[in-house]
């Protein structure tokens, strides 16, 4: 295989053809698998010709998805699954499809790329540059040096890794994730004052997360003769304590754990929602933090009022007061507080979640995050602190 130190051309800063690597994939859930689906349908859009290689419950497959084509080597142990996508990719080079740039959605699904010699992209998204160690963080180091550019989905992720491998600044930068806008949003009973405030929380079920001290949150605002309701949609391995935290707080009429919901019933769930609540925290001295929030910007978009944790990625694109609420996650006061304050007032609620909605409009682009990955730089593309101040 050639030298895969080649050089770069101005022609491949701006390529006509990528390969997106990731190691999973829809229909399996996660934020990783939404950021894949999004990133490949910009580039599309921009007119490149997409190749997807991936894994998921749904593969072995070969499908082509909206004009990209989506390789899925199916399911299986790490490295076999591995071997699985080099083995893809290097047949598909045999084949004669032979992209101008790969762009690997986490460190990790790097690796089968390493030895292709094209530019390659990285994306960074928190927890999985803060936490490896020993030979994991010696791997970390060899891909990401292998990397043209290297982007994180937030400032705290760009921290988070130059706190560990500080020689890599001048090639890492921040791009937002970006929105995929409703058409519209309809006033809730909440919004026109003629039923409970509808909480909503949607994420994996994962200690930051702190689901449970949002329920007792909740529970707090209750016994003071609050109306609401709060849906909670996701799975993962807190969901025993959560359960646990809504009998014990005597809320199993007002809180619902839905699990996994479709799209459909997800959309609705937004739809139907008027406040947001996900009052992350950090764990591990850091490490294990939200490095930016799909859902929470998903929310915005839909017009709803955010409350989130101080910590990390979210803290950066909801500012207090304005688009949404930032209090300290570790105190079930000011989670408490936030909520009481917005279920008090319709109109705040509905003021707030408007701003919410436009800057986010305005801000949370796909396509603006793809060509910030491929090259473009802040200074030729909207400035979003700017209208962050605009909002205010």
């Amino acid at each position: 295989m050639p030298d895969t130190t080649s050089s770069i051309s101005p022609s491949s800063i701006w390529p006509s053809s990528i390969w997106l690597v990731a190691r999973v994939f829809a229909p399996d859930e996660g934020g990783v698998q939404t950021y894949a689906r999004e990133v490949a349908r910009a580039y599309a859009a921009q007119g490149r010709r997409v190749t997807i290689f991936a894994k998921s419950s749904a593969g072995p497959r070969r499908e082509q998805l909206d004009g990209i084509d989506l390789i899925d080597v199916g399911a299986a142990s790490m490295m076999a699954v591995y071997w699985r996508l080099f083995r893809a990719m290097l047949t598909a080079w045999g084949k004669g499809n032979r992209p101008a740039l790969i762009h690997a959605c986490t460190w990790r699904a790097a690796l089968p790329a390493l030895l292709f010699p094209r530019p390659l992209v990285v994306t960074i998204h928190g927890r999985e540059v803060g936490r490896p160690r020993g030979p994991a963080l010696m791997l970390l180091r060899l891909t990401l040096k292998r990397a043209r550019r290297i982007v994180a989905v937030s400032d705290v992720t760009r921290s988070l890794l130059l706190v560990r491998l500080p020689h890599l600044a001048a090639s890492t930068v921040t791009a937002w994730n970006g929105v995929v806008m409703p058409f519209e949003r309809h006033p809730t009973r909440f919004a026109q004052g003629d039923g409970p405030a509808q909480l909503l929380t949607v994420c994996r079920l994962v200690a930051r997360k702190n689901v449970a001290a949002a329920v007792r949150a909740v529970a707090g605002c209750m016994q003071a003769g609050a109306h609401l309701r709060h849906v909670i949609i996701g799975r993962g391995v807190d969901s025993v304590r959560v359960r646990e935290t809504i009998r014990h707080c005597g809320l199993d009429n007002s809180v619902t754990m839905a699990g996994y919901v479709p799209a459909g019933e997800l959309a609705a769930a937004y739809a139907g929602a008027d406040i947001f609540l996900h009052p992350q925290i950090a764990l591990e001295d850091g490490a294990e933090v939200e490095g930016f929030g799909l859902s929470i910007a998903d929310a915005m978009a839909q017009g709803l009022v955010c409350i989130v944790g101080r910590d990390g990625g979210p803290a950066e694109f909801v500012q207090d007061g304005v688009t949404g609420f930032v209090v300290d996650g570790q105190s079930v006061d000011a989670i408490r507080a936030a909520i009481d304050l917005l279920v008090s007032d319709p109109a705040l609620c509905r003021r707030i979640g408007e701003r919410a909605r436009v800057w986010a409009s305005d801000n949370l682009s796909w396509d603006r995050h793809c060509r910030l990955c491929l090259g473009g730089t802040a200074a030729t593309l909207p400035d979003p602190t700017a209208l962050l101040a605009e909002a205010a």
